[in-house]
C-alpha cells in the first residue's frame, strides 16, 4: 500500500500515490497472456483502472506499457457495461483509465453524466504516477503510446480532447458527431485531431451509423478507418465474453498502432477474414 504526502504552498496540493481499495476479477482476467484486473484508486475513486494483475511481470516482458482513456456510454460515471472489453484489452498488455467509480454489479447505484473532458482528469493522475518513484505505476506507461477512445456519447467526449499531444490515435465506438454537437465536441473537432482515428459501428442500425459516415467523409487530414459489424446495433459487442468482436478488431487496432504487429491487411487492405461479414473502408494512410 502506498502513502500520501500532502504539501501545502500557498494551497494544499495532494500527492498522493497509488493505494488500491477495491477490485474486480471480470470473464476471469481476460483470453490474454496477462491476467488483469479491474481496480479503484484511493488517488482517483471517479476512476477505474483496468490492468494486468501482475503489472510488473508485465512490463519486464513487454517494456513500458501503452495507455487507453476511455469515456462511457451516455456520458456517464460507470464503465460497468463496457468492463469485458476493458478487461479483455488489459490482458493483451495495456492499461486503461476509465471514467466512474468501479462498480461490482449493475445495481449498485443510479449513474450520472460527468464532466465534459473528465478524460483529462484520468490522463493527468496517470501521468504523474508514472513519473513518481513512490507509485507502483512508476516506469510502466509508455506516454508515447495513448490512445482516446469513448462509446456513443463517450466518443463525443474523446474527440472533445483531439489535439492533445499525449494522444496518438482514437477509437470511436458506435458514435459520431455528424451535425450534432455534444460533450463540447463538434464537426470542429475533426479539425484538431492529431493522429489515426478508428470508426468502430454496429451497421446501419447503429443509431450513430450516418453521423460517423458524415464524419469519416470529413475528415481530411489524418488516416481514418470506418468498420462496422453488420447486426450488433448501437450496443456493439460489449456485453459478450472478453467484449465479442469488438474487443479483437480494438486489439488488432492498437496492436498494430503500439506494438509493431502489422495488420495493415485488415485496416488498409480490407481483408476481414477473421471478422465475417463486418465492411470496412480506410483512407488516408
Amino acid at each position: 500500500m502506498r502513502k500520501c504526502i500532502f504539501i501545502s504552498i500557498l494551497f494544499s496540493i495532494n500527492f498522493c500515490f497509488a493505494q488500491v481499495i477495491k477490485t474486480k476479477n471480470i470473464d476471469s482476467g481476460g483470453s490474454g497472456h496477462y491476467q488483469s484486473i479491474a481496480v479503484m484508486e484511493k488517488s482517483l475513486p471517479n476512476f477505474t483502472i483496468y490492468k494486468p494483475k501482475t503489472l510488473k511481470q508485465a512490463t519486464k516482458i513487454e517494456g513500458k506499457l501503452p495507455l487507453i482513456v476511455w469515456a462511457n456510454g451516455g456520458c456517464m460515471d460507470s464503465s460497468i457495461n463496457h468492463e469485458r472489453f476493458l478487461s479483455e484489452l488489459a490482458s493483451h498488455g495495456y492499461i486503461i483509465i476509465a471514467i466512474g467509480k468501479l462498480q461490482m454489479n449493475t445495481k449498485e447505484r443510479e449513474h450520472k453524466p460527468t464532466p465534459d473532458e473528465q478524460l483529462l482528469v484520468g490522463l493527468d493522475w496517470i501521468v504523474k504516477q508514472s513519473e513518481s518513484k513512490a507509485s507502483e505505476y512508476y516506469e510502466s506507461i509508455d506516454l508515447k503510446k495513448i490512445a482516446a477512445a469513448g462509446m456513443s456519447c463517450g466518443g463525443a467526449q474523446t474527440l472533445n480532447i483531439a489535439g492533445n499531444n499525449l494522444i496518438k490515435t482514437y477509437m470511436l465506438f458506435n458514435s459520431g458527431m455528424g451535425e450534432m454537437t455534444m460533450a463540447s465536441a463538434s464537426s470542429n473537432s475533426l479539425k484538431k485531431l492529431n493522429g489515426p482515428i478508428l470508426y468502430v459501428l454496429g451497421g446501419p442500425s447503429d443509431i450513430a451509423y450516418d453521423n460517423a459516415v458524415i464524419d469519416y467523409n470529413r475528415i481530411k487530414k489524418v488516416p481514418v478507418v470506418l468498420a462496422s459489424h453488420p447486426t450488433s446495433g448501437h450496443q456493439g459487442t460489449f456485453a459478450e465474453s472478453f467484449g465479442g468482436s469488438f474487443a479483437r478488431f480494438a486489439l488488432d487496432w492498437l496492436n498494430w498502432q503500439f506494438k509493431g504487429i502489422d495488420r495493415s491487411n485488415i485496416f488498409i487492405g480490407g481483408d476481414l477474414e477473421s471478422y465475417d461479414n463486418w465492411s470496412i473502408q480506410s483512407k488516408q494512410f
